[in-house]
C-alpha cells in the first residue's frame, strides 16, 4: 500500500478512535533511535524472507484449528500473538510482525534464532518499545503508522494482521494465505474492550480490502489451490 493511501486511512481511524498523532509520532521517535541506522540493512535482510506465496497468521482462536488442516508450504508470517501459538504448533514463522503485545519471550527467542521482527510503535506502547526492543539481537525493522522518521517504514496497515499483510504486499508478495483471521469474533484479552476490538477488525478487512483492489489476491488458506 503506497504512503499516500494509507496515510488516508490512517487519518480516519485516528479520527474514529480518538487517536493522538502526536502521540504515535513520539513512540516512533522513540523506536527510530533505539534502532539507529541499521533500517535500511534489516529491511534487506527480511526481504530475503518473502516469496511470492506467504501465508499470514493472525491471532485468532480459529489459527490452530485451519493450520492443522494443511500442509504449510509457503514461508509464514506471524502477526504477534500468533508467534506462540505456531511455535506451540511445531511451526516456526519465517518473520513476526508485532507490537508487542503478546508473548515477548517467545518473539525475543525466535528473533535470536534468526527470525527477523518487524516491530511497531504507536501512541499505546512506547514504554513497551522502551522495555524490549533492545532485547532483540537478531534482524529488527522498526515500522510506524504516522509519517516515519528516519530510519523507520511506513508500508501501511492498522493491526498486527493486517500489517503484516501490507509488509509483504510491498516486498514482492503477490498472494497472500490468511489463517487465524476471525473478523467477527475477537479474541478475549483481559482489560480490553470487545466492541473496540470489533471495529479495529473491521478497519483491518477493509485495508486487506484495498490490498486485493490493489491487485494483491488476498484470501483464506482453506480456498487455496495452485495454479
Amino acid at each position: 500500500m503506497k504512503l499516500d493511501t494509507w496515510m488516508t486511512f490512517y487519518a480516519r481511524i485516528c479520527s474514529d478512535f480518538g487517536f493522538e498523532q502526536a502521540a504515535d509520532l513520539e513512540s516512533a521517535k522513540v523506536l527510530a533511535n533505539m534502532l539507529g541506522k541499521d533500517g535500511s540493512e534489516s529491511l534487506h535482510s527480511a526481504k530475503g524472507r518473502i516469496a511470492d506465496v506467504m501465508l499470514v497468521c493472525g491471532g485468532a482462536d480459529v489459527l490452530e484449528d485451519e493450520i492443522s488442516s494443511i500442509a504449510v508450504r509457503w514461508p509464514v508470517v506471524a502477526s504477534d500473538s500468533a508467534t506462540t501459538n505456531l511455535l506451540e504448533s511445531g511451526i516456526t514463522p519465517d518473520i513476526i510482525v508485532t507490537d508487542l503485545d503478546g508473548v515477548i519471550e517467545d518473539q525475543i527467542d525466535a528473533n535470536a534464532g534468526g527470525v527477523p521482527v518487524f516491530i511497531h510503535a504507536h501512541g499505546d506502547n512506547k514504554n513497551a518499545i522502551e522495555r524490549y526492543v533492545k532485547r532483540f539481537k537478531g534482524t529488527v525493522v522498526g515500522t510506524c503508522q504516522c509519517a516515519p522518521p528516519p530510519n523507520l517504514f511506513n508500508f501501511g496497515g492498522f493491526t498486527d494482521g493486517d500489517r503484516a499483510a501490507c509488509i509483504c504486499s510491498e516486498l514482492g508478495a503477490k498472494t497472500i494465505l490468511l489463517a487465524g483471521f476471525d473478523f467477527e469474533n475477537p479474541s478475549d484479552k483481559p482489560g480490553r474492550s470487545r466492541d473496540v476490538k470489533k471495529r479495529k477488525l473491521h478497519w483491518a478487512r477493509t485495508i486487506l480490502d484495498e490490498l486485493g483492489s490493489e491487485g494483491v489476491k488476498v484470501i483464506p488458506v482453506g480456498d487455496y489451490r495452485d495454479r
